[in-house]
Parts: structure tokens; C-alpha cells; sequence
């Protein structure tokens, strides 16, 4: 077997697809994109998108950390990880104006919140104007797409938009 922590992702993709004796096309297949976007992985002219990685490891038999690094971390002894109830969510906006907005949740509240619709932002301030481009970022969110990284074991910065109107951070603890 190749050593896959000296390969780049996408050659570690290759060498995985044809470990289980499928070709790009059949990958594809199973992962419901064209054979040129495995393609492109494989040559290093693309990377795969965050949220098709559990499936695309899954497609390949591995884990998302074999497919990442090319090492298996249930292989090596470290801190277990967190379950994602023991998480808590954290959200920070900035605007320049220095009007900030902190949001520090138990994982099991914000996904109860998420799955039922009930995760709505109201806005008070005192004298100062909320941006309504803060307004519209934390509306345009996909909430049920970060409950979903969460769950699949994804931690640490989940959301980050850093731009001249706004900054905005999700992220675990």
C-alpha cells in the first residue's frame, strides 16, 4: 500500500478509488458529480466541497481523516473527541461601528432550535444601527448545514466572513 500521508489530496483520492477498484466514472457515479470533477480533484485543479467529504470518504472506505491526512486517527492515541452535546456553539458578529453580537449556545439547544425553526435574531440597540448586511449574513446562513457538520463530527471554525461590512464567526467548544 502507498504511503498516503506523502500524497496530496487529490493523488490520495486517486489512490484510494483505485484501492477499491473504481474508476472516475464510477465514482462519480456514487457521488452523483461528473467524472471531470473527479478528475479535476485528482490533478489538483479542484478540492472537493466541505460537505461531500463524509460521503466521499465513505465512497472510498475510509475515514475523512484518512482521506484528509492520510493517517487513520483512531490509529493513534490522543484526546477522544468531544461528543457534539458536550459542544457548545459560539457565534461572534463585529460591524465597524463596534456594535457586537455575541451568541454562546449548548449544541442540543441551537439543533433543537435549528430542526424547528425556531433560531430568529432579534436586534436592539441602543442608539446605534444594526448594518443591514449583519441582518441578511446571519439570515442567509444555512443553520441545518452546520447542524449537519456538527453531527458528522466537525469542530472548531465553521463559519468565518471577514469583509468591509461585517465579520462573522461560528464555532465550537
Amino acid at each position: 500500500m502507498t504511503d498516503l500521508k506523502s500524497l496530496s489530496l487529490g493523488k490520495r483520492i486517486q489512490a484510494l478509488r483505485k484501492q477499491q477498484g473504481l474508476t472516475q466514472e464510477a465514482l462519480s457515479e456514487m457521488m452523483a458529480i461528473s467524472p471531470q470533477a473527479v478528475s479535476k480533484w485528482e490533478n489538483a485543479q479542484s478540492c472537493p466541497d466541505i460537505m461531500a467529504l463524509p460521503r466521499l470518504a465513505n465512497c472510498l472506505g475510509v475515514s475523512i481523516d484518512l482521506l484528509l491526512t492520510g493517517e487513520d486517527a483512531s490509529a493513534t492515541p490522543n484526546t477522544p473527541a468531544r461528543k457534539p452535546e458536550e459542544l457548545i456553539v459560539r457565534m461572534a458578529v463585529e460591524e465597524p461601528g463596534e456594535v457586537r453580537i455575541c451568541i454562546n449556545l449548548p449544541f442540543a439547544f441551537f439543533r433543537y432550535a435549528v430542526l424547528y425553526n425556531m433560531l430568529t435574531f432579534t436586534f436592539s440597540a441602543d442608539g446605534d444601527e444594526i448594518n443591514p448586511a449583519t441582518v441578511q449574513a446571519l439570515h442567509n446562513l444555512d443553520y441545518k448545514a452546520i447542524v449537519q457538520m456538527i453531527e458528522s463530527g466537525v469542530t472548531g471554525k465553521l463559519v468565518d466572513v471577514n469583509d468591509a461590512s461585517i465579520k462573522l464567526a461560528i464555532w465550537t467548544e
